[in-house]
């Protein structure tokens, strides 16, 4: 059932950007909102991401905490804008007093607390990551799930991070966005860096 509510779903969004397409030729829009519905098809529910670290690192014989998980999500997001030039989920990424947060996935395992993530979180349709982006989460996994939950949270939310950037201390309700073309810049240093780059 999951399945064919999920093939109509896609059955739509053809259709739909079939339609628009031609109307973007039609009124000559260099802004293609085919483009943009193409872009958000590609991406992923935060979740869906979440779960497939999950399902990562149960392979490797790994746990995941509750605070791991959160950041290992924004981190990955933050390398498919980098390697791959686009976004690895659809939600927008705020800041909030303790580091950059996915709301969606913050509500989704908040009962974990700082605890271990028992099991995956049920959501609908399901989704599949693509070849590309499971080896991407695999990459992550690897490299960041030596980290604590706190340490992963300093990495990203110390100076010269984008959550440092957009965080106002003295606001009173935080949820300001970072945005997409921050966190890429901010993975793109971090990989000139690491590969012993200085851009001019």
């Amino acid at each position: 059932m999951h399945f064919e509510n999920y093939t109509v779903k896609r059955l739509w969004v053809k259709l739909a950007l079939q339609f628009h397409k031609l109307w973007d030729i039609v009124t000559g829009n260099t802004v293609s909102w085919m483009q943009q519905t193409e872009r958000l098809l590609a991406m992923y529910d935060a979740r869906s991401v979440a779960n497939e670290f999950l399902k990562v690192a149960a392979s490797n014989g790994r746990v995941l905490t509750n605070m791991q998980l959160q950041k290992l999500v924004y981190i990955a997001h933050g390398y498919s804008l980098a390697i791959l030039d686009k976004p690895l989920i659809r939600q927008r990424v705020e800041a909030w007093r303790y580091g950059p947060v996915i709301e969606v996935l913050y509500h989704a395992f908040r009962q974990y607390g700082s605890s271990v993530v028992k099991r995956p979180v049920n959501i609908i349709p399901e989704e599949e990551l693509s070849e590309t982006d499971h080896a991407l989460v695999s990459s992550v996994e690897s490299a960041y799930s030596q980290f604590s939950g706190p340490q992963l949270s300093t990495m990203t939310h110390r100076e010269g991070t984008p959550w440092r950037e957009v965080y106002d201390p003295g606001a009173s309700f935080h949820n300001d966005t970072i945005s997409d073309p921050l966190i890429k810049k901010h993975y793109v240093a971090l990989l000139h860096e690491r590969a012993g780059i200085n851009p001019a």
